[in-house]
């Protein structure tokens, strides 16, 4: 009796472990970086990525990435629908340093999109690039 009960111990452990790593693997999801100058060749091309700024209308509207998104992080859950094409499409997010972005591409993850890049230096990362190409 004390050994079936051992068995079935170390059978239930067994099973939860293994439950419990395909839970983990499962919302693991890898958010890529691209670099400013990337993004800016990416535009150019038939197929774009989808550009999501998630800082304030106010910080967008004093300057903003030539198309795109301005969806707050704040108010990225419940504007998900305004998100073109599908949840596999390549998907830029960038606020101004980086902090609101992550939270914005978090829910994404969570929400089940698969193609998310992170601007390398945000906003001010794309100034920097933007000033030196008309020194």
């Amino acid at each position: 009796m004390i050994h079936n009960l051992l068995f079935s111990s170390r059978t239930l452990l067994a099973a939860l472990l293994l439950l419990s790593g395909m839970t983990c693997h499962a919302e693991t999801s890898t958010i890529l970086t691209i670099a400013p100058t990337e993004l800016s060749r990416r535009m150019k091309e038939p197929n774009p990525p989808v550009i999501i700024d998630v800082r304030t209308r106010d910080e967008y509207s004093s300057g903003r990435i030539d198309s795109a998104l301005n969806l707050p992080h704040d108010e990225l859950e419940r504007r998900l629908d305004e998100i073109p094409g599908s949840k596999s499409s390549e998907i830029v997010v960038y606020c101004r340093s980086g902090k609101r972005a992550r939270i914005a591409e978090n829910l994404l993850v969570e929400k089940g999109y698969t193609n998310i890049k992170d601007l390398d230096g945000h906003w001010q990362g794309w100034n920097v690039q933007a000033k030196s190409l008309f020194q």
